[in-house]
């Protein structure tokens, strides 16, 4: 992406079927044979299969993944020697991926990696930039892969790395990666005892390795490679330092916790935490789950493109790939769920609208497969109903029954689910929280509590984060004249093909309304939109059409809220003197409530980033590698909106505005 310096791989395969890439002049392995190179200076080099022997959870980090090779190699030795319990988190970094037509190519039906890499494949993500989580070989192998240029977003991880795989062109080749930071970022980002190996020698490597604390010796190198080098971290490296006003939450010792809210953000994190072999106990208010906003008939799946690539682009497009993983897998034991990917046509709004999206098309070179602008008549044909504008058009978008997913994700063995259960308070006695209901009696108790009742969470923290309640109505109907879509579509308004030649449409955005019932002026605003969207599509009367109401929770910057809470009142008391300029180094990380979590202010678009979010809080909580970089961890934390606010002076701090559009 041109934003970000990204571009894919060109990959050529040479007589001896090797692959090589044109644009640095080096073969990406050993033409002695790539495994044996793998398993030689990788595997060996760092002393596995042994150093991970009676361990819950192995890390490796890999500083070029190239065609996939050494962590497929490294996962089919896992699998074949680890305890069955434990899982291997790999941690990749590449600047330029290869696409997934040509990885697919390396890896026929004879390849010894085959199984694995079929697997590889079907989850491989799009080729944007950023942190790509993926669950392979169920779950036991979890690869998060760093989209981008080492020397950025590798500093940008979070991880306790283990061991590393130092690979890359070489130095001669490609010095450009070779370079300092990579190796501070390594030390910073290693674990106690953490070891490395490397097939190169190269003076430059020596000198960063041993400046950046790194031991090394020599070895015997593979095939016509005279030397390689092995070693280990020497001198302890602080971890990578998180800004004072953004403290990270500590990992849990006892694996249970209580999640409060039953929609589709409490069953995801309640569900990633289950897998992570933790006891979960959600608590719900109705007498079912999925009963505000996540009850809704049907829900979209799709990203928000910037020109800027923002924090909101990055956090929808990521989201939607691990929603998009996330759903397929579920699916595929849960096909009740209704998960379909029809891909999704945004249309421009006007002419205007238009040519900003092509300034952006033009700007971000966005791969095909994810997004492509199209015309009026493509798009017409995509979802199979006339449109007069052109629009975007994402073949990996779609859309789910949120009921339906949520029942499916709270269907675990470790996963209790209570309804009827309306909580009203919480207090912290000892190392646990207790829950106590409207009564004072106390329905659950746990060290670890996590948020995810929307804006109902302000009543216990006593309106500690900015949000608001955005009422939406959707409505219902059956196709114009029995007319079907093959794809959603969207303008200002959307339309789903739900199922049957059932259509959802709408939704209406109020701030301030509370009236749970649909309303005849909500369902002919909706109509507007179709037929803004589907000009076609019109003769709808209000009154014949069903509806349903639900309150968004919104915040004012439109991103969710994901992460540990902090002590709001101690926060502003800690943090007073950022406004006047002081640096980071002067405040003491800020106090949180321990083992208080949230999961909120998911506004319109949850759907795509609800599943990564419950994963960060899961990865945090377990202490394995997280699933985004420092970016947007930083961009969804919940001290944020406390933190802007101090950086104003006094007399400037004003009330939080929460914007009610959806874009």
């Amino acid at each position: 992406m041109a934003s970000e310096a990204f571009t894919p791989a060109r990959i050529e395969i040479d007589e001896r079927g090797v692959p090589h890439s044109p644009d640095y002049g080096d073969v990406y392995y050993s033409a002695d044979g790539g495994l044996a190179e793998t398993d030689y200076v990788f595997l060996q080099g760092n002393g596995l299969p042994g150093r991970w022997m009676g361990r819950e959870r192995f890390v490796i980090g890999e500083t070029g993944f190239g065609t996939g090779q050494n962590v497929l190699a490294a996962a089919r030795l896992f699998l074949d020697t680890a305890p069955a319990a434990a899982t291997l988190h790999v941690v990749s970094v590449e600047k330029h991926p290869i696409p997934k037509a040509d990885l697919a190519r390396l890896y026929p039906a004879d390849h010894p990696l085959a199984d694995l890499a079929g697997d590889l494949v079907a989850n491989y993500p799009d080729l944007i930039p950023g942190a790509h989580r993926l669950e392979l070989a169920g779950g036991r192998i979890v690869l998060t892969l760093l989209f981008g240029d080492a020397l950025e977003i590798l500093p940008r991880a979070r991880a306790r790395v283990d061991a590393w795989f130092l690979d890359g062109f070489a130095p001669a080749k490609n010095p450009q990666m070779w370079q300092p930071p990579l190796f501070e970022a390594m030390a910073r980002l290693s674990a106690p005892g953490a070891t490395f190996a490397t097939f190169t020698c190269a003076r430059m490597v020596r000198d960063g390795l041993a400046a950046a604390g790194f031991a090394f010796e020599k070895r015997a190198g593979f095939g016509r490679k005279r030397e390689m080098l092995v070693g280990h971290l020497e001198r302890a490296v602080p971890a990578a330092n998180e800004p004072p006003w953004y403290p990270r939450g500590e990992a849990s010792r006892i694996r249970e916790a209580v999640v409060i809210g039953a929609g589709i953000a409490g069953a995801l994190v309640a569900r990633r935490l289950a897998e992570r072999g933790w006891s979960v106990r959600v608590l719900e208010r109705h007498a079912l789950p999925a009963q505000e906003a996540s009850g809704n008939h049907a829900g979209i799946l799709l990203p928000v493109l910037s020109a800027e690539w923002n924090n909101l682009s990055r956090i929808a497009s990521l989201g939607l790939g691990y929603a998009r993983r996330m759903l397929g897998r579920l699916a595929a034991t849960h096909p009740e769920i209704d998960w379909q990917p029809t891909g999704v046509l945004r249309l421009a709004r006007n002419e205007r609208h238009a040519a900003q999206q092509l300034k952006i098309a033009a700007r971000l070179d966005l791969p095909p497969d994810f997004a492509r602008w199209v015309e009026p008549e493509e798009g017409s044909r995509l979802i199979g109903a006339r449109v007069e504008q052109p629009g975007w058009w994402f073949a990996g978008g779609g859309w789910v029954n949120p009921p339906n997913a949520v029942r499916a994700l709270l269907d675990h063995p470790r996963i209790e689910l209570r309804t009827g259960v309306a909580v009203t308070r919480l207090e912290r006695e000892g190392e646990s929280w207790r829950v106590l209901d409207a009564s004072g009696a106390c329905v659950a108790e746990s060290g670890t509590v996590i948020l995810a009742n929307a804006c109902a969470l302000n009543d216990l923290l006593h309106g500690a984060l900015p949000l608001a309640p955005v009422r939406g109505q959707i409505s219902l109907s059956p196709a114009v004249d029995g007319r079907e879509l093959h794809a959603v579509a969207c303008r200002e308004g959307y339309v789903i093909p739900v199922r049957e030649g059932l259509h959802c449409f709408g939704a209406s955005f109020a701030h301030g309304v509370h009236d749970p019932a649909p309303r005849l002026e909500d369902h002919a605003g909706n109509i507007e939109r179709l037929e803004s969207i589907l000009p076609d599509w019109s003769g709808l009367e209000p009154a014949g059409l069903a509806g349903r109401v639900s309150h968004r929770c919104a915040t004012p910057d439109r991103l969710p809220v994901a992460g540990p809470l902090h002590d709001t009142e101690a926060f502003r008391q800690d943090f007073e003197g950022v406004h006047l300029g002081w640096p980071a180094r002067r405040f003491q990380p800020a106090r949180l409530h321990p083992g208080l979590w949230v999961t909120t202010g998911h506004g319109a678009r949850g759907l795509v980033w609800t599943a990564l979010l419950g994963e960060l809080i899961a990865s945090e909580l377990n202490g394995d590698p997280l699933p985004v970089t420092e970016e947007l961890l930083h961009a969804v934390h919940p001290a944020r909106f406390d933190y802007r606010q101090m950086r104003l002076a006094p007399e400037h701090r004003k009330p939080w505005v929460v914007d009610t559009g959806d874009e």
